[in-house]
């Protein structure tokens, strides 16, 4: 679609002016948000964060109030699987008064992934500064960039006096990083989507528009010993040793796995990255513990990791191909013993590329932007997802992250000040620029 067709171009232009008039202020938003600490397990401040921002969506008109997740819920479907979290899950929902517009619902998570052993940051994490055209600071790239993009562009909205085209639903939320259960999922649940008719996301990747994910199991193996003195360690059994050939047969099963791939293309980093064109499953073995002392045969070994299916593979075959590997892995060692654990993380999805609406949104992103962007799948997982298959909507995905860069989930952790400033120009377009189809 060419810059002609829209038929607020003029008004695109005083966005952006708008936005880079704010450059600012939008980045100090950001930083006031780094500044307050997010992180889960165990998912602190969040009340703290909700209330900061609930003022800013009011003075902007909206009926901003708390959407907590009830805390038998939380209990039932989260907490028992995370025994760490603790504290009360609370989540921003902004609607816009009613008006003849149909609904978008504009979101992002509050939520971030715990800072971790800070001698491995060059800087403290929640004392967030700009440098080098980035703002840096845990939760910027994932993802309080996007929570601040929302508020900016509709603010810049609201000051332009730019009529709107949608109705928005702004809803910011929690617990993304760890799951199962999250803010977003129990609004989808709750019909909190019904009355709209898009879902925009401003948590993902920067270099493509995202319109479906991988879904996501966690998985525990349990290899049982028996524990005696080293000395005497022929009269024990050493779960360790033993592991040997459940590791090589979940191996096999890895590399099988890996075969696999998507209809939905990849994003271009990831292409770029590992010369894939579609994304594909992966199956990852990243914890192990076990053991008290040097001089003791411990008495269990435990073995964790994920699991990342596409949307065309089903959830229960793939747990069923490691409850395989474990077979032949006991069949390879009869003195092996072991059980497997499953915990839930997000379902996968994947809407239509030839969905109408998708070619609005690409056009608008390459107005925000500067350049096109193609749509894509993710190789992670998110609970978008969820929202996506209760609610049927479709569903698009672009953020501020950039792996190889913005150091999602790691050390050192900043997105690109041109990433936000880009995001916060498509909620203002999203907001005012009608779809035609």
């Amino acid at each position: 679609m060419s810059r002609l067709a829209f038929k607020a171009s003029a008004s695109m232009d005083e966005v952006a002016a708008a936005v880079e008039g704010h450059r600012d202020e939008i980045i100090e938003t950001l930083m006031e948000l780094v500044r307050i600490p997010t992180q889960t397990p165990p998912g602190e401040n969040y009340d703290k964060i909700v209330e900061r921002m609930l003022p800013d969506f009011r003075e902007l008109g909206f009926d901003a109030r708390r959407h907590d997740l009830p805390k038998d819920l939380f209990e039932e479907r989260s907490r028992r699987y995370y025994p760490a979290l603790e504290g009360v899950r609370a989540n921003l929902l902004a609607e816009y008064p009613e008006n003849d517009r149909p609904g978008l619902a504009l979101y992002c998570h509050l939520d971030t992934m715990p800072a971790g052993d800070l001698s491995k940051w060059s800087y403290e994490p929640f004392q967030p500064f700009v440098r080098d055209g980035y703002v840096w600071g845990r939760g910027t790239a994932d993802s309080k960039g996007g929570a601040t993009a929302i508020l900016w562009g509709l603010r810049i909205v609201r000051d332009l006096g730019l009529p709107l085209a949608v109705r928005p639903v702004v809803a910011l939320t929690t617990d993304e990083e760890i799951g199962p259960y999250t803010g977003v999922m129990h609004m989808a649940d709750t019909g909190v989507f019904e009355a709209c008719r898009w879902f925009y996301s401003c948590d993902g990747m920067a270099d493509s528009i995202a319109i479906g994910a991988n879904g996501g199991f966690i998985w525990t193996i349990r290899i049982r010993g028996r524990s005696v003195h080293s000395a005497a360690s022929f009269l024990g059994l050493n779960p360790i040793e033993h592991s040997v050939p459940l590791l090589t047969e979940l191996l096999k099963t890895k590399r099988k796995v890996a075969t696999r791939r998507s209809k939905l293309p990849i994003s271009q980093e990831m292409k770029r990255a590992y010369g894939r064109s579609h994304i594909s499953p992966v199956l990852n073995v990243t914890m192990a513990r076990a053991g008290v002392k040097h001089n003791v045969v411990p008495p269990e070994y435990v073995l964790e990791g994920d699991r990342r299916f596409i949307p065309e593979e089903d959830e229960r075959a793939c747990i069923a191909e490691i409850e395989d590997a474990i077979a032949r892995a006991r069949a390879r060692d009869p003195e092996l013993e072991c059980e497997l654990e499953v915990r839930p993380f997000y379902e996968p999805f994947a809407c239509d590329l030839k969905t109408p609406w998708f070619q609005h949104i690409k056009a608008l992103v390459a107005e925000a932007k500067g350049s096109p962007l193609t749509l894509a799948g993710l190789n992670g997982s998110t609970d978008v997802a969820h929202v996506a298959n209760v609610t049927g909507l479709p569903v698009a995905i672009n953020g501020l992250a950039r792996f190889a860069e913005t150091h999602n989930h790691s050390p050192d952790e900043r997105c690109r000040i041109d990433d936000l400033l880009g995001i916060t120009k498509m909620v203002a377009f999203l907001a005012t620029i009608p779809y035609e189809g």
